[in-house]
């Protein structure tokens, strides 16, 4: 092939459009156009691997052209001065992309990116958004990261810049990752174009997805569990009872304390902390250190049990259905009700931020001493992974 036609047209449509100023952090027509450019002239003179192209390159993307460094989709098996670049799949590590995001490249890269305004991909079950920039009725642009459970499977950016009345790009990059790294990117709908209406569905589509998140982080719940509400009998647990455990005793069950304070409060009685490996007690004690009760038990290291079994590093959704959850209730201020009111003994509720999460449980139980008190368990997750819990006395 002595002779190829570079099918510019869309690509300098692109560019001729109307600009975004880059620090808004958004992949634009001009950032994705001026590597596209930089692309085709690249193959100028060179033949493709497959040439001569025939039937048996036709995709549905259009026309597959091999060149060592990508492969390009064309809606015709021959360059000419009607050919129509459609999409474009990169194959060579090496070939220099937008923001330096190689195949091979680790998420993280991606991420950081395009997704510096939700570092911490908050979203609904499958995607999250990264960006939204709603400029409409002269453009639009957004982003979301695609994922099953914690693994990232792909990030899209789009771009929808205004060619005419009613007509917009359709064109973006489709990232997709495997085992943490970039495996495939694929510049889509060069030759696609959208209406203002097409255009704000898929905007409604991406706030969608926020939405979801403001309101899981809201109302957070998910599942329903028919166990039993958080009470007294979680109060007798691996080996120990909250209610009459002495000092001596938590030399017995954690061994030999790393660290003790004491503290007296306003009207007289004792504050003993005692710290030990992965576990902190803090005791009560009279004005002569003389009948102490146990006040709060906090749990921080892998192996030491809690109620239900609790330990560290157990995941959210499977301490959730340890216990009760009515699913999705009302909201009380920013926590979802799993069961009560939020206030008043027994109740348990959610608060979710990200991957950062905090459930807490609260019940009713009595002393020895026949008296009547409120006891919660305070139970904090981070990267949805338990890393505190914490029983207590309020």
């Amino acid at each position: 092939m002595k002779r190829v036609w570079l099918p510019l047209l869309l690509a300098l449509l692109l560019l001729s459009a109307t600009a975004l100023a880059d620090e808004a952090g958004v992949l634009t027509e001009t950032e994705l156009g001026a590597w596209l450019n930089g692309l085709l002239l690249d193959t100028v003179g060179q033949t493709p691997v497959n040439a001569p192209i025939g039937e048996e390159s036709l995709t549905e993307d259009g026309y597959a052209f091999l060149y060592p460094m990508a492969t390009l989709y064309y809606n015709k098996a021959t360059l000419d001065a009607q050919s129509v670049l459609g999409a474009v799949a990169v194959t060579d590590e090496s070939l220099d992309m937008p923001r330096g995001i190689r195949l091979g490249a680790p998420e993280e890269m991606l991420l950081a990116a395009y997704g510096w305004q939700n570092p911490t991909l908050a979203g609904d079950e499958s995607f999250a958004p990264l960006y939204v920039l709603n400029r409409l009725p002269d453009d639009a642009y957004w982003a979301w990261a695609q994922r099953a459970g914690d693994r990232l499977q792909s990030v899209r950016c789009a771009v929808h810049a205004r060619m005419g009345e009613d007509r917009y790009t359709d064109t973006g990059v489709l990232y997709t990752l495997q085992d943490g790294a970039v495996t495939a990117i694929r510049v889509y709908g060069l030759s696609a174009s959208a209406t203002l209406a097409q255009v704000q569905s898929n905007l409604a589509t991406v706030d969608g997805a926020r939405a979801s998140d403001a309101e899981t982080a809201a109302v957070g719940v998910t599942a329903r569990s028919d166990a039993a509400a958080f009470g007294p009998a979680d109060l007798q647990f691996a080996r120990m009872d909250f209610l009459t455990l002495t000092e001596k005793g938590a030399a017995v069950l954690f061994g030999e304390a790393t660290g003790e304070a004491w503290a007296q409060d306003e009207g007289g009685r004792w504050l003993h902390t005692l710290q030990f490996s992965g576990a902190a007690l803090v005791f009560s004690l009279d004005a002569q250190k003389q009948n102490p009760r146990l006040e709060s038990l906090t749990l921080t290291g892998e192996g030491r049990q809690g109620p239900r079994g609790l330990t560290v590093g157990v995941a959210l959704d499977d301490v959730i259905k340890l216990f009760q959850s009515d699913g999705k209730a009302a909201t009380s201020g920013s926590a979802a009700l799993l069961y009560g009111d939020g206030q008043t003994p027994p109740f348990g509720t959610l608060e979710r931020t990200g991957k950062d999460a905090t459930l807490r449980y609260a019940a009713l139980a009595a002393g020895a001493d026949g008296v009547s008190f409120q006891i919660a368990l305070h139970l904090t997750f981070a990267d949805n992974r338990l890393a505190e819990l914490m029983l207590y006395r309020y």
